[in-house]
């Protein structure tokens, strides 16, 4: 039997579309991917979202003078920047306080100039707000205060900057944070921005498409039959289970046949069909019910109670398949508002039964 005519039988045999079924084992292992093997780090990103020269004045102006630390900025062909950084955690998981490194503390260097003020200008939640804080080490370090970030979370900070007029400022990160393994830097000013998920699938030569065509086909095909192997494997062995068992349950009610009155074999007819459908167990379980007075009269009462229900709305219980078999078998019988037990069609089954067990035994 091949994988496609076992899982033709699968179909037919469950209600559950075959289609239905693909799209939820796609679904399913894209979503047990990204839930099981997903990058659950926490990741640190740098957004330089401001980087503007509040003076820069090109023209000379006679009398105009701008002094800092009795310094002539525009003689000393300085001048001021405003450095404004977003500091976030972007991954899936916090960014607690012992990750953090004491001796690498998390931060960053600028390349020229001299740092003269900074400060956490905004945050997106009340506890960054009050407890995010920046250090300037000295002219071009400043280290972040230990505080914890959760993912989506960030503040920002803003920075006076004194540099030379024809100097490019630019911003190194420093520090080690646990499980974080980069630290991203991301200048929005320049209108940078990261290569949606649809480009990197179909970015690359032609010559890079086709060679993916067939690498992703064996994907899909191995990743379909590690789905379905073990469903056509185990269907195969109930099959193989239930035909060995009907053949033995047939052998039984040949060689009952053959060892009882010819009168059994009318009356047993259809206790033969219902041992062929349910087994062994569920016919012990109406000799049960129909033996046990107390228990048949367990059964009756709940009859009469569904029967004053609304069938459509219900479920069928193990009590109303219980009275339907009873019925059906010819074991018990209605007369008038009562039920009265056939005793010889019940002896009749008490005798296969006697002799099954000792068969399957």
């Amino acid at each position: 039997m091949t994988i496609i005519s076992s899982i033709a039988q699968i179909e037919r045999k469950f209600a559950w579309s075959f289609l239905g079924f693909i799209l939820a084992a796609v679904f399913g292992g894209i979503a047990l991917y990204t839930e099981l093997f997903r990058d659950i780090t926490p990741i640190i990103k740098y957004q330089i979202i401001s980087n503007t020269k509040i003076l820069d004045v090109k023209e000379d102006v006679g009398g105009l003078s701008i002094i800092y630390n009795n310094e002539d900025i525009r003689k000393a062909h300085k001048t001021l920047s405003v450095l404004a950084i977003k500091i976030s955690n972007e991954g899936r998981s916090a960014i607690l306080k012992n990750y953090y490194d004491s001796a690498s503390p998390l931060g960053f260097i600028i390349n020229s100039g001299e740092i003269i003020k900074g400060e956490v200008i905004n945050a997106s939640t009340p506890y960054l707000q009050e407890n995010a804080k920046v250090r300037i080490l000295d002219q071009k370090v400043v280290e972040f205060l230990e505080v914890i970030i959760e993912p989506n979370e960030s503040f920002i900070t803003k920075f006076l900057i004194l540099n030379r007029e024809n100097t490019t400022l630019s911003v190194t990160p420093k520090g080690k944070v646990a499980g974080v393994k980069t630290i991203t830097i991301v200048d929005q000013l320049t209108g940078e921005k990261e290569d949606s998920f649809v480009f990197k699938v179909l970015s690359g030569s032609i010559w890079v498409q086709i060679i993916r065509v067939p690498i992703y086909l064996f994907g899909f095909i191995l990743a379909m039959i590690l789905v379905f192997a073990p469903i056509v494997l185990i269907s195969h062995k109930l099959d193989e289970r239930r035909k060995k068992q009907i053949i033995r349950q047939k052998n039984i009610i040949r060689r009952f046949k053959s060892h009882t009155n010819s009168k059994y074999d009318e009356l047993n007819q259809t206790i033969y069909d219902f041992y062929n459908k349910y087994g062994l167990q569920a016919l012990l379980r109406l000799k049960k019910a129909v033996t046990d007075d107390e228990e048949l009269k367990s059964a009756l009462n709940h009859r009469k109670k569904a029967a004053g229900e609304d069938v459509t709305s219900r479920h069928e219980t193990e009590d109303d398949f219980i009275f339907t078999s009873l019925i059906d078998l010819g074991l018990i019988s209605k007369e008038g508002e009562d039920y009265r037990k056939n005793e010889q069609k019940i002896q009749a089954m008490n005798e296969f039964i006697k002799f099954a067990l000792i068969k399957e035994t």
